[in-house]
């Protein structure tokens, strides 16, 4: 979006929340946080977000809004996930397992699958007691962190993994004792 669109954007919510104030800065951030969102899909990220909400939103709750609205399939719960996975289990049985997470509806079920192990799952003989509320916690475990993911945009996501990467080739340097042992307490 341009900042051009964004001020239009924030005009919409200053006229539907009354305390909800623009400015030149107030532009510009929303500018620098929203711009790679498409102008059409905030358009009604804003009309939902007025219809919906008391107060003005945050730019946080607006790119939740934004990723509910452009990823419908992040609305499966975990109960729902675990259906799928019986249903899955049920189908494909211990030896398909390919074919079995292909057949689920979301990433964060694969994963959770993934996690606990399909022939644990399928081998299990208490599927509706502990391995379900295991499954469940893992599930939403991962879609929690998924959706955070799914909030930052492509360039910020591109700053956090090259820090993260030169955070991680910088060694860390090694003291030695005086005995020149790396511990020269042993």
């Amino acid at each position: 979006m341009t900042k051009k669109e964004i001020a239009k954007l924030l005009a919409v919510l200053a006229a539907s929340y009354p305390k909800f104030e623009v400015d030149d800065l107030k532009v510009h951030v929303w500018h620098e946080m929203l711009q790679d969102i498409p102008y059409d899909v905030a358009q009604v990220a804003v009309k939902k977000i007025i219809l919906e909400k008391t107060f003005a939103p945050s730019i946080a709750e607006f790119r939740e809004e934004v990723i509910n609205l452009t990823s419908p399939s992040r609305e499966t719960n975990a109960a729902e996930a675990w259906w799928e996975v019986k249903q899955a289990i049920k189908n494909y049985g211990f030896y398909r397992e390919s074919e079995a997470l292909e057949s689920l509806s979301s990433e964060a079920a694969r994963k959770a699958v993934q996690y606990m192990g399909w022939q644990e799952l399928c081998l299990s003989e208490d599927p509706e007691g502990v391995l379900r509320a295991q499954f469940m916690r893992i599930y939403e475990q991962v879609a929690d962190r998924e959706k955070k993911q799914a909030m930052l945009s492509e360039h910020l996501q591109q700053a956090i993994q090259a820090i993260s990467q030169k955070a991680s080739m910088q060694a860390i340097p090694e003291r030695k004792g005086k005995e020149g042992r790396l511990f020269p307490c042993l």
